[in-house]
């Protein structure tokens, strides 16, 4: 029998294991693995050892002895990823500073490579994707507390869409936000953009354009964008979706490092593919909370109100 397949993402300083599709599996655990985490395994089973703790089973299966040493082969290439993002993520944020020292006289630049010819491109409202609803009601234990490292990520996004380098503004003017990596020329980027505008009725889309599909020919559509003034953006990055041939702007100096931190900052937190959903407290969002009005509602709510229950 075919062994599954263990795929282990690790977002700040939780650890996700799905099975049999990176993205989209069904998920076998989630866990905070620690500064000094400690996995082995004992008979068919694999366990994580916390301290002072109980041992805890992640995983076991006497039918099939290799599936325990498939998933402690998936957890331990996640560390090492981890270990080796450590120095870059420095970086990044280091080149973060430097261009935002750059505002000052980059937002000059950006208003000059502006071609006043761009009109916004209108684009119809996608009456099926999934909205937020105003009341909801709170599903106990559906997500986990956002752990110091997603506030951390979650600050850094936003200092990040502050300076008005970085993003594109997709919607603005509500109370929260969602941060989204994506490529437009990645399939799965295009389809979920009409849900993006849905759910933007009722929530902030900041959307950090990165190049991790198209490579060079995603940098020659979303380095002009970058170079636009941040009101202007909107329209210009749904014309890549729509009409791509009406966008012809001029490419800029400020641009092509804006799109160059993107990369970075993706590579950097270890994400995996896009579009990369981010929540303003630092939570990644799987694309179940999508699904409909209420399942988005409870994930974007669920820490909030775990925080008023502890306080």
């Amino acid at each position: 029998m075919h062994s599954k397949q263990f795929f282990t993402h690790l977002i700040g300083n939780i650890m996700t294991t799905r099975i049999d599709d990176a993205d989209r599996g069904p998920v076998l655990f989630t866990c905070s693995p620690g500064k000094e985490p400690h996995f082995f395994i004992r008979r068919h089973s694999l366990i994580f050892r916390q301290k002072h703790q109980k041992d805890l089973v992640l995983f076991s299966d006497s039918t099939s002895p290799d599936k325990a040493q498939h998933l402690l082969n998936a957890l331990t290439e996640a560390l090492v990823r981890r270990q080796k993002t450590k120095l870059r993520r420095r970086n990044v944020f280091f080149g973060l500073g430097f261009l935002a020292l750059l505002t000052m006289v980059g937002h000059r630049v950006l208003s000059e490579t502006y071609t006043t010819t761009h009109v916004p491109l209108a684009r119809a409202d996608s009456a099926s994707a999934p909205l937020l609803p105003e009341k909801h009601a709170i599903e106990k234990g559906l997500m986990q507390e956002p752990s110091p490292a997603l506030t951390t990520l979650a600050h850094n996004l936003r200092d990040a869409a502050q300076r008005t380098i970085f993003t594109v503004p997709l919607t603005t003017g509500h109370s929260r936000t969602i941060y989204v990596f994506s490529d437009p020329l990645c399939p799965h980027c295009r389809d979920i953009e009409p849900t993006l505008e849905a759910i933007g009725k009722k929530v902030n889309i900041e959307i950090f354009p990165v190049s991790l599909r198209g490579k060079k020919e995603t940098a020659d559509q979303v380095i002009p964008v970058l170079c636009a003034s941040p009101e202007h953006r909107q329209a210009l990055w749904r014309s890549l979706f729509d009409e791509p041939s009406l966008t012809s702007p001029a490419s800029c100096d400020i641009g092509e490092k804006a799109l160059a931190v993107n990369d970075k900052a993706f590579s950097a937190y270890g994400f995996r593919g896009t579009p990369q959903l981010i929540s303003d407290d630092g939570r990644p969002i799987p694309f179940s909370a999508l699904k409909n009005e209420e399942r988005l509602s409870i994930f974007m709510n669920d820490a909030h109100q775990q925080e008023k229950k502890d306080e």
